[in-house]
């Protein structure tokens, strides 16, 4: 329960955030369409958020300090000790409190939800139908203000004979095309999952005049309605459904209209997104960082008495989790040979999960309990774990020691850390003789090597070395990666010089095409001239000229030399 509230607490820190982020950088500006996005994502991502984990590697060391400070508290707690048991009275949980007062809450809420939700569809069968736009019906109600939900508008009685009609349907019908109810239905199941957190109805209030700006950019796209639709706002100004509904008007009308008024934002208004990386980054680090705190606080080989009888009954979890190796030999002779994860099955080499560790010594090598615990299973799988024993540490941990040649102890006993519980040897499916260990964490398999603090590991070299083999590999990807990139961009430079090229050719053939459109334009100019001049000349062009015989010749000088005797005489 306790986690669930802290999930619910880092939700509404994400919430809060964002949510101051929008009213600092992005509510004045004009893209409607992307603060709606932007406040619709809060509400959704702000879920996943909290899931991003940051895990540092897990701290396993020797604390030999804190022994020696247990151990010179023993004499000063033995007296409290042996005073008896203190028996605590009745107490109330807090996290309880908490979480009966946020699911009171949630119910009350979901029953005003699904109320509101009721009564609204309830007004489509409680008030005339007086028009149908296609899929969208509407209706006559006795409300002061219009409003829509998803493909139904309700128009007042007052205004359904009024100038005002045109510009309300308008406004009505672009929340219905925007599908802004699907937006408030959202908004509000959020405000019931988060009741206790003001920011989220700061964020519903925003989502809501996002829907308002939008709506009014669309109606008004034509400047010649701008002012009538701004009258109309201020006339029909007033109180109306409380619910999840798109209203016509708002107690922001003043906003409104200035935000009509507003010049479109630039897009370089955008560039205060690149401090969001940061801040939902340093969010994530905030809540999700976990550093792993150590699997074993101390490690001795020789505890004394005195000190683990103070310890197993105040912090009886140091000495009941698993943190030491669990064979009693550590030479050379001693290999891990399968490690935990997915591998190769040695019989039908199959890709399978190994829920443990294998670790390969000669047979009959003491192997020994690895925590305090009780033993809750002595079992023989001859096909598969072969002779086992199972111990619960506490309610937390659990190891198995498999494929043992003996077991020398029984289910019920309780066993030591160190404790000799069986020796290694191959009774089940098995290849060779080996110790199959296993831990599990709240039921489920984990590593053992993060619960070995006494041994350090070849596998922990082979690791990093693994790691490494991967970072190359990865830079590797990445080298070719930004080689594709490159041979990319080089045939897209040459797909555009030979589109270039084309271009250049269809330049060229244009402008032969238009020489040739010149030259044509001149010939015909020059025929257009002659036929001009034939009209102008009309008798020169129509009487041909006939050539004189020498005869015509002879008569025409003898008329001119009579003349010229005639006019001597």
């Amino acid at each position: 329960m306790a986690d669930w509230l802290f999930y619910i607490l880092k939700v509404s820190a994400f919430q809060a955030v964002l949510v101051l982020f929008y009213l600092l950088f992005l509510r004045g500006l004009t893209f409607y369409q992307f603060n709606r996005i932007f406040l619709l994502g809060i509400l959704v991502i702000g879920f996943a958020l909290p899931f991003v984990q940051i895990e540092s590697a897990p701290v396993v060391q020797a604390n030999q300090e804190l022994v020696t400070m247990i151990g010179t508290r023993i004499s000063q707690s033995s007296a409290a000790m042996t005073e008896g048991v203190i028996v605590p009275g009745f107490q109330v949980s807090w996290i309880w409190l908490l979480s009966s007062l946020y699911a009171l809450g949630v119910l009350l809420l979901f029953q005003r939800y699904f109320s509101n939700f009721y009564k609204i569809r309830k007004f489509k069968y409680g008030y005339q139908l007086i028009a149908k736009i296609g899929a969208i019906e509407v209706f006559r109600t006795p409300f002061a203000q219009p409003f829509s939900f998803f493909r139904s508008v309700f128009i007042p009685e007052k205004v359904e004979h009024t100038q005002e009609l045109n510009m309300v349907m308008a406004h009505e019908l672009q929340h219905v095309n925007f599908g802004h109810s699907y937006d408030r239905m959202l908004a509000d199941f959020i405000v019931v999952l988060f009741w206790f957190n003001p920011f989220i109805y700061l964020l519903r209030k925003s989502l809501i005049e996002v829907h308002e700006y939008q709506v009014d950019a669309a109606v008004t796209a034509d400047s010649g309605v701008k002012i009538p639709y701004q009258m109309s706002l201020v006339s029909l100004a007033g109180g109306g459904f409380s619910g999840p509904v798109s209203f016509f008007n708002f107690s922001t009308i003043k906003k409104r209209i200035q935000m009509m008024n507003r010049n479109k934002s630039n897009k370089i208004s955008l560039m205060s997104l690149a401090l969001l990386a940061p801040v939902i980054g340093g969010m994530v680090m905030l809540f999700s960082f976990e550093m792993k705190t150590p699997e074993m606080i101390f490690i001795q080989d020789n505890p004394s008495p005195a000190l683990e009888e103070l310890v197993l009954p105040v912090e009886g979890a140091w000495v009941e989790t698993p943190s030491i190796f669990p064979l009693g030999v550590k030479d050379e002779k001693v290999r891990v040979t399968s490690n935990f994860g997915y591998r190769t099955d040695p019989f039908d080499e199959a890709k399978k999960f190994h829920r443990g560790m294998d670790i390969s010594a000669a047979e009959g090598t003491p192997v020994i309990a690895t925590a305090d615990g009780k033993v809750t299973l002595v079992d023989d799988q001859p096909d598969g774990y072969g002779k086992h024993i199972v111990i619960a540490h506490d309610e937390v941990y659990q190891t198995k020691y498999a494929q043992l040649s003996s077991m020398d102890v029984k289910e019920g006993e309780t066993v030591k850390r160190g404790q000799l519980i069986g020796r290694v040897g191959s009774s089940g499916r098995s290849t060779a003789p080996h110790l199959h260990y296993e831990v599990y964490k709240e039921g489920k398999a984990v590593n053992p090597v993060n619960y070995i603090a006494d041994y350090q590991f070849a596998i922990q070299k082979q690791q990093q070395a693994e790691e490494k083999q991967r970072m190359a590999e990865l830079k590797r990807q990445e080298a070719e990666e930004k080689q594709k990139v490159a041979e990319l961009k080089r045939q897209e430079a040459e797909e555009q010089q030979k589109v270039a090229e084309v271009n250049q050719r269809e330049a060229e053939e244009v402008q032969r095409a238009a020489m040739q459109e010149q030259e044509l334009a001149e010939v015909l100019r020059a025929q257009a001239e002659a036929i001009q001049r034939a009209v102008e000349q009309p008798e020169a062009a129509a009487k041909p000229k006939v050539e004189e015989t020498p005869k015509v010749k002879e008569k025409s000088k003898a008329k001119t030399k009579s003349k010229e005797k005639d006019k001597d005489k």
